[in-house]
């Protein structure tokens, strides 16, 4: 009878600490109400990156989230906002360059550190591109 009670305890707190996510979630959204994609691209409006390399990162941003349509911002904290820390950043970053097309070195030592989507945009910018 006690693994279940455990069991049902752990279950429980699983649910709460999704629904307080959620909740995060969606009290961000509301405050970002009216912005979206247009808004993103003008942040980047004078360095001449291709409004359809800009949507693959907003959209991989967008689907990290629990809120539908959510509002990405260029300044988003990766590990705030998104919950992405560590490894997550370097798949992130290895997923979108290969979205876009963009060469990484074999390791990521020498590359500046990324703590928001504008520094994952800046960092694809900078690399040679293979296609």
């Amino acid at each position: 009878m006690a693994p279940v009670l455990v069991l049902a305890g752990i279950l429980v707190s699983l649910l709460g600490v999704t629904g307080l996510m959620r909740y995060r979630d969606q009290e961000i959204a509301r405050t970002r109400s009216g912005l979206g994609f247009e808004d993103f691209v003008a942040y980047f409006s004078d360095e001449g990156i291709p409004l359809y390399r800009l949507r693959e990162v907003y959209d991989y941003f967008q689907n990290w989230q629990s809120v539908k349509n959510f509002p990405v911002l260029p300044n988003d904290d990766l590990y705030k906002v998104y919950g992405i820390y560590d490894e997550d950043v370097d798949d992130a970053v290895i997923e979108l360059a290969d979205r876009w097309g963009a060469k990484l070195p074999p390791t990521f030592e020498g590359l500046e550190p990324v703590r928001t989507v504008a520094d994952i945009v800046h960092l694809l910018n900078q690399l040679p591109q293979e296609k």
